[in-house]
């Protein structure tokens, strides 16, 4: 059987969430003796892969994408029956086979800005009219799409990312600290992510307040980007610890240590945090937002993401019910079971036969 030669856009390969994505499809894309690929980013970063490299290092969202990204991959024509690009920031004028990866809409629903928003409303409609095929990573994100743009459903392919990491095995030599004893208590309720307003923290903040109240010596850490100490009420301060970004070895520890995990966001396309909370056996609160009850099951307490005071409610049921944790704990680890980046990888590679056979 002949190679199919994918091209595949690696930009972003180090960023979370979408790198997440493309570091995982790649690793395991790589035992498919059928498919070759030629991959296009920073050299450095995409060393490790055994692959045809090609510099394109430019930055996402940017002109010079758009005018310079297309030239790039003309002229590697001859090695590439079709490009996948991962995020909807393709080359505009790219004209040839591909497909895209949609993980979600956020910049839609919550868009920093006016001209952030049109942007992106103009990319993802020219990614969605122009794909030969989409893959997306939710039943609900493919609502989103359907809902936004005048694309037939057939056009849709859902693959579900996978759950498991590899920093998960990382060695105890590697792990710089144990958060176990951070704060007044020797336990925590953990969150990770970042600041955006679509992660909903001062919801997590208020409803943390509430339950503080009703818990002696409650804690909350909070990991991720963009964290500033001065968003917090100072009367909480001693509850609330802010690490702000921090290793994969320590995010480990901090998985490990931690009692309760909370994820208040207001929309995700997928949400890989909870999902690697369960990998540790953390029982998991979460919002009922978007994706999140169809990727977390039957194996999280959920809320409202506008009510603090639901939040706070299930902050105390997980925290005092040591059987509410442990059956949260048993489910968790069965609705891993459903995501695999094996399967994803799989799924993936039938995208790209199908449109090769076209």
């Amino acid at each position: 059987m002949a190679q199919l030669k994918i091209g595949y856009d690696a930009r972003m390969i180090t960023h979370s969430g979408i790198g997440t994505y493309i570091r995982n499809t790649l690793n395991h894309l790589a035992s498919f003796p059928d498919l070759e690929f030629t991959l296009f980013g920073n050299l450095e970063k995409i060393s490790q892969y055994q692959a045809r490299k090609v510099l394109a290092d430019f930055p996402i969202y940017s002109l010079k994408e758009q005018i310079f990204f297309p030239k790039i991959i003309s002229k590697e024509k001859a090695h590439c029956d079709l490009i996948h690009f991962p995020h909807y920031n393709i080359p505009i004028t790219y004209g040839d086979n591909f497909v895209v990866t949609i993980h979600d809409l956020i910049h839609l629903y919550f868009p920093p800005s006016r001209l952030a928003y049109l942007y992106a409303r103009t990319m993802l409609e020219a990614a969605c009219r122009k794909a030969n095929l989409i893959i997306t990573v939710s039943e609900n994100t493919k609502k989103d799409i359907l809902k936004w743009f005048k694309i037939p459903d057939k056009k849709i392919r859902v693959i579900y990312s996978g759950a498991g990491n590899v920093w998960v095995q990382t060695s105890k030599q590697e792990s710089s600290r144990d958060y176990s004893n951070l704060g007044r208590s020797k336990e925590y309720v953990l969150y990770v992510g970042n600041l955006k307003p679509s992660k909903n923290i001062s919801t997590l903040i208020q409803g943390f307040s509430i339950a503080q109240k009703k818990i002696k010596d409650l804690n909350l850490i909070l990991a991720g980007k963009n964290f500033m100490p001065h968003l917090l009420n100072s009367s909480l301060c001693p509850q609330i610890s802010i690490l702000g970004e921090i290793s994969l070895a320590q995010l480990r520890d901090l998985y490990k240590n931690a009692r309760l995990f909370v994820f208040p966001s207001s929309y995700e396309g997928f949400g890989f945090p909870p999902l690697e909370a369960m990998q540790f056996g953390i029982p998991v609160i979460s919002s009922c937002s978007s994706s999140l009850p169809e990727i977390l099951g039957d194996a999280a307490l959920f809320f409202n993401p506008e009510d603090p005071r639901e939040l706070a409610d299930r902050i105390c049921e997980c925290w005092n019910k040591e059987e509410v944790r442990k059956n949260l704990s048993i489910k968790g680890s069965e609705n891993l079971k459903r995501f695999s980046w094996e399967k994803c990888a799989a799924e993936t590679a039938k995208v790209y036969s199908e449109l090769s056979l076209r």
